[in-house]
């Protein structure tokens, strides 16, 4: 048998995003002989928390919590939004041009707030979760010699999390490391979506290095990030990176039942947190809503399920369209919403990047409506499984063309799509982990990579 500990730092009651792929992995890893542990933290301060998630934790997998002490997260969030450099809070950064000017504004910022910035993102490098690393990191040496621990998985972000799998290595040469990057680091997470200091983006790259040398294997969630990974680290075997994508929990759609509505309206639901950065910010969307004519634009309801950053708040409740805000809800809860839905919005700028939503979306069989690169990630598994379309998101006349289609198509009962089941099936967890244990070798012992390099000395 094989002996699994996952460290996470996102864990129920935690709602954050990067939770379901880490139940995914102690619910599906046991159906291949392994036994799972849990590290995470005793009160991880994110944003929702989702008790009822609780519940899909199995009764023998054990969950270790390590202290934390963190501020609390509407505070962190505050203080780091306060500290951000100008050209990130600033809306006009939508534009992807901005990035040309971004380090100029950046530059203008008064010098006691750049300095306080620079000495908070050392004192907390990478990211405000450092605190918990002393202690995780005790916990985890305990729990790898009581429970005889011979495989970890390191899941990320928070990024701080890649130190605990280096002090493994050091303590237990033999262990099988596999780190999961939910989000790629140097050329998404910190150009896009962080708010780095030079420092900060050089000491991530050597953070980032030491972690893929000392891991086993590399994983992330799609194929672009994996093959700037391969890149970047050439000197590496090849077979070390991993393409896991996320996924969706067949059991959660058992009882989805879509249902029909006779009221003359389009309803399009966003499911998921609402942010204003350059890659998820809604206001393209809420724009071309707004162009539409007005017999149009107010027969189309559109609906954001999930928890609203305080900088978005204001694009939403100044929109000219039909906005209902119903805040963040289980999963449960939100799928009951979906089943009247009559498309799904998703928006994600980045051409590597996908949401994990997405894959949830697909199991609904509801039209997906996708302000997304049209030769990206998320671009191309739409039309591997035929589940909706997707225009430029920063093409205001093909969003705009992109809904009036949608509306004509729905209200003269034309048949909106016709999924490849084959192809959806395939992002579900179980078929997803079945080719995860064949890559790794996870209940073989020590794979020919981990055998060569950390053999016991």
């Amino acid at each position: 048998m094989t002996n699994v500990l996952l460290v996470s730092y996102h864990f129920p009651p935690s709602g954050a995003i990067g939770v379901p792929r880490a139940l995914a992995y102690i619910r599906y890893l046991r159906q291949y002989g392994c036994h799972l542990s849990v590290l995470t933290a005793t009160t991880p301060q994110t944003p929702a928390y989702d008790p009822a998630l609780c519940a899909l934790i199995p009764s023998d997998v054990c969950v270790h919590r390590a202290w934390n002490p963190e501020l609390p997260f509407a505070l962190r969030d505050y203080v780091w939004k306060r500290l951000a450099s100008r050209h990130r809070s600033n809306a006009k950064a939508l534009d992807p041009s901005s990035e040309k000017t971004a380090t100029v504004v950046q530059d203008t910022l008064p010098w006691t707030r750049a300095t306080i910035r620079s000495f908070a993102q050392r004192l907390f490098f990478p990211d405000p979760q450092a605190t918990w690393i002393p202690f995780a990191v005790r916990k985890a040496v305990r729990v790898v010699d009581s429970e005889k621990i011979d495989t970890i998985i390191l899941s990320v972000p928070p990024f701080s999390t890649l130190k605990i799998g280096i002090e493994l290595r050091h303590r237990f040469p033999k262990l099988k490391i596999i780190t999961d990057f939910r989000d790629e680091w140097l050329d998404y997470y910190l150009a896009k979506i962080d708010d780095p200091t030079p420092r900060k983006v050089q000491l991530a790259k050597e953070l980032e290095r030491k972690v893929v040398r000392a891991s086993s294997y590399v994983t992330t969630v799609t194929q672009a990030w994996m093959q700037r990974l391969r890149l970047r680290y050439s000197d590496e075997p090849a077979g070390k990176f991993i393409y896991t994508p996320n996924g969706y929990e067949p059991e959660m759609f058992h009882d989805f039942r879509p249902k029909d509505r006779a009221d003359g309206k389009m309803l399009v639901t966003y499911f998921g947190s609402v942010h204003m950065n350059r890659v998820y910010s809604p206001k393209n969307y809420l724009d071309a809503i707004e162009s539409l004519p007005a017999e149009v634009r107010d027969r189309i309801e559109t609906r954001f399920i999930g928890r609203v950053r305080p900088d978005a708040k204001a694009c939403l409740q100044q929109a000219k369209g039909v906005v209902r805000q119903l805040g963040f809800m289980p999963m449960v809860k939100g799928l009951r919403y979906l089943e009247e839905t009559d498309f799904l919005l998703l928006i994600a700028s980045d051409p590597t990047s996908h949401a994990g939503k997405l894959f949830d979306y697909f199991a609904t069989a509801k039209p997906i409506l996708a302000l997304t690169p049209p030769g990206g990630e998320i671009a191309k598994l739409l039309r591997e499984t035929r589940t909706g379309w997707c225009v430029d998101p920063w093409d205001p006349a093909a969003i705009r063309e992109m809904l009036l289609n949608a509306f004509n198509r729905l209200t003269t009962g034309e048949q909106l799509i016709e999924p490849n089941w084959d192809a959806v099936r395939s992002y579900s967890w179980p078929t997803i982990f079945a080719n995860f244990v064949a890559a790794v070798g996870i209940e073989r012992g020590l794979d020919k990579v981990t055998a060569g390099r950390f053999r016991a000395t």
